[in-house]
C-alpha cells in the first residue's frame, strides 16, 4: 500500500482548487477595478444616494417621479442609499404642502417599487395598453413582397388583383392544346430477349 503517492496526488488537487478560487477572486476584483476607474475617469463619482438633476439627465433613460409625504423623506434617503438609487427632490414653493416629488430614472425603477412598499406606500400600476388583435389588417404591406411570390395577405391596401381565371375554364384551354398536338409514334420495346 503506497501512502505516499496517494498524498501527492491529493496535495496536488488541493493546490489546483485554491488556485482556481484565488484566479476567480482576482478576476472580480479587476473587473471592479476596472468599473471603478472607469466612474472616476468620466468623473461619475456619485453612483448611490442624493444627487442633482444634471448628473441624473447624462444618463438616456426616461425619468421617473415619485410623490412623497414630507416626513418620510430622512427615513426614504436612508432606503435609497441603502438599495442603492439616484434620485434628487423637487419641492413646490408653496411650504404648506405635504408632498414632494423624489425624481430618478426608470433604471432605478424596481428600487424604487420596493423603497416605496417598505414605506407603506402602494405601488403605481401602469395602464397596460391594448395589445392589437391578431386579425388586424396591417397599416402598410412589407416592403420586399414581390408579385410573384405571395406573402399569404388576400387583400392588399392601395393594389388591385385582377380575378382569377376559373379551373374549369383553364381545363377547357388545355384540353383544346393537348388535341391539336400530335403524339409521336415510338416503337414499343420487346421486354422478353
Amino acid at each position: 500500500m503506497d501512502v505516499s503517492g496517494e498524498t501527492a496526488d491529493l496535495v496536488v488537487r488541493e493546490a489546483v482548487q485554491v488556485s482556481e478560487e484565488v484566479i476567480k477572486f482576482l478576476g472580480a476584483g479587476a473587473k471592479n477595478l476596472t468599473a471603478f476607474l472607469a466612474a472616476m475617469y468620466s468623473q461619475n463619482n456619485k453612483v448611490v444616494g442624493k444627487t442633482t438633476a444634471k448628473r441624473l439627465a447624462r444618463d438616456p433613460a426616461p425619468a421617473e417621479i415619485v410623490q412623497l409625504k414630507k416626513e418620510d423623506i430622512p427615513r426614504f434617503q436612508k432606503l435609497a442609499k441603502q438599495y442603492g438609487v439616484l434620485y434628487f427632490f423637487v419641492h413646490k414653493d408653496d411650504s404648506r404642502l405635504p408632498f414632494t416629488n423624489v425624481v430618478s430614472n426608470s433604471n432605478y425603477a424596481p428600487q424604487l417599487n420596493a423603497i416605496m412598499q417598505e414605506l407603506g406606500y402602494p405601488i403605481p400600476q401602469k395602464a397596460r395598453e391594448e395589445a392589437p388583435t391578431k386579425k388586424a389588417i396591417p397599416r402598410a404591406q412589407p416592403e420586399r413582397s414581390s408579385p410573384e411570390r405571395e406573402n399569404g395577405s388576400k387583400a392588399r391596401a392601395g393594389a388591385s388583383t385582377p380575378e382569377k381565371p376559373s379551373v374549369r375554364g383553364r381545363l377547357a384551354a388545355l384540353q383544346q392544346a393537348s388535341q391539336g398536338m400530335e403524339r409521336p409514334k415510338v416503337p414499343i420495346k420487346d421486354k422478353a430477349r
